[in-house]
């Protein structure tokens, strides 16, 4: 090799500007996309499912009856418990 001779300068990657570009470009088209398609089907579905008052205000009063009847339950097995065994004797 001949010291005369000079190194061609070192090519720069242009490969990561382009990926500052594309990345951003390609994550919201797929988000715009994923949202017409969600908006798209809840249209769809919307007229399927019809909305009743009276069904929610049981579907309450089933849960609330639920409850009371868990903490029904708790209560007395505690009380059993405690009746069976004193804590001081």
């Amino acid at each position: 090799m001949n010291s005369t001779t000079t190194q061609p300068p070192a090519h720069k990657d242009g490969g990561v500007a382009v990926s500052y570009v594309l990345v951003p470009f390609l994550l919201i088209t797929i988000a715009g996309i994923a949202t017409v398609l969600i908006d798209r089907l809840r249209h769809q579905l919307l007229p399927v499912y019809t909305y009743d008052p009276a069904e929610e205000l049981h579907e309450v009063e089933q849960e609330l009856l639920w409850r009371e009847e868990d903490t029904r339950i708790v209560q007395g097995w505690a009380r059993s418990y405690q009746q069976q065994q004193p804590l001081l004797s």
